[in-house]
């Protein structure tokens, strides 16, 4: 019988976290919860404590995790990894293997990929680069070991929509063959459905920048991946928006990324309003949404709302992977795709919805048939309570 419930991430706790993993609706059914943060075994002295809570456990060490998990009544115990699985944390899923751990992963937030080959050039290019050849072997290496048993598969994977495990990292294929799948819905329709009838936060009519922080997202500092330029960027993209105010004659509202925190002290959009918190609300009243590759499209996807994809020359140069992933994004969406730093205005145009394209989006993505008149959460209580194992 699950009485605990166990998440283990290798960031310090955040708010979001503890949202999304539904701390609060767990004790409140009876389940202990705990937070395992790793954040010093794998990223020492990088990354600072968000929230003071009684539930974090800090683990300094192997050596403390491994004392930890001897501690654990294990098989009352339910882990949730908030971690993709590759060759940096293989030591993790050794432990969780040796002492054999109910694991779970939450697949949730998966985005369009091609199957574009790398061209030989591109080829060369990271074969001589012995950073990029070097984790590639490693990450081989860790789907070897998932494949042959080495590392156990998730006993559950809950994933969103049909694509929803391939967030799971290295070897998502062995966890869709191997794990019981429970459907679940993505963050943000759970999110769409709880504030249909919400405030509207914005009086009139606007337009929606999809804010991801492309510039200063941690994420990218952490894993060691080159962004461009932020005032280059801030300033390429406000040009841009006074153009779209003056064609359309809308105001354009800003949606801020949750990591943000620049813009608690600084306005990058040269006095536009921005908003935290508010994406859903926000993307149901708007006229048209612009954005990148942001997950948060998801939205206008769920209020049927015309998007316009955005890419820079920046990002083209310093990012090029991130730069197809925004074509192919548009393609799937069938959006209008702008180059901000080569455009007429004439040739920005709202393409219309094609609803079919929108409504393949949801169950590839987003929900499923079976879950999505249930919300996640109830879905996650469920099976808890009637888990077993084996």
């Amino acid at each position: 019988m699950i009485k605990k419930v166990i998440v283990i991430g290798y960031q310090p706790l955040t708010e979001k976290v503890v949202n999304d993993f539904y701390f609060s609706i767990l004790n409140e059914n009876g389940f202990q919860v705990e937070y395992w943060d790793l954040s010093m075994i794998y990223f020492p002295n990088v990354l600072q404590d968000r929230l003071v809570d009684k539930r974090i456990i800090k683990i300094s060490n192997k050596s403390k995790l491994v004392e930890k998990l001897e501690a654990c009544q294990i098989k009352e115990c339910f882990f949730v990894l908030h971690i993709t699985y590759e060759y940096r944390v293989l030591d993790l899923f050794r432990l969780l293997t040796k002492y054999d751990c109910t694991i779970s992963f939450f697949a949730r937030g998966a985005l369009p990929v091609s199957n574009r080959e790398s061209s030989l050039r591109e080829k060369i290019a990271k074969s001589l680069n012995p950073a990029i050849f070097s984790r590639f072997i490693k990450n081989k290496y860790a789907g070897v070991l998932k494949r042959i048993g080495r590392i156990k598969p998730y006993d559950i994977v809950f994933c969103a929509g049909n694509y929803g495990y391939l967030t799971v990292g290295i070897g998502a294929e062995q966890e869709k063959q191997r794990s019981k799948i429970v459907a679940i819905n993505s963050h943000d329709y759970d999110t769409a459905l709880e504030n249909l009838f919400a405030t509207p936060v914005i009086d009139g009519k606007f337009c929606l920048f999809l804010d991801e922080y492309l510039p200063l997202h941690p994420d990218f500092k952490l894993l060691g991946i080159k962004s461009v330029d932020a005032d280059e960027y801030y300033t390429t993209l406000n040009r841009f928006f006074d153009v779209i105010e003056e064609k359309y004659q809308l105001p354009i509202v800003i949606a801020a990324h949750p990591k943000a925190e620049m813009y608690k002290s600084k306005n990058p959009f040269n006095g536009r309003k921005v908003v935290f918190g508010k994406t859903s609300q926000l993307t149901r009243d708007c006229g048209f949404v612009l954005a990148h590759i942001s997950t948060s499209q998801s939205f206008a996807i769920l209020n049927k709302k015309p998007v316009i994809t955005l890419t820079t020359e920046a990002i083209k140069k310093v990012m090029p992977q991130y730069d197809h992933f925004i074509a192919h994004f548009s393609v799937k969406l069938k959006s209008a795709l702008v180059n901000i730093d080569h455009y007429s205005p004439s040739e920005v145009k709202i393409n219309k919805v094609d609803e079919q394209v929108y409504d393949a989006y949801l169950y590839d993505y987003l929900t499923s048939v079976e879950s999505e008149q249930t919300r996640t959460c109830e879905i996650f209580l469920k099976t808890l309570k009637e888990y077993h194992g084996g």
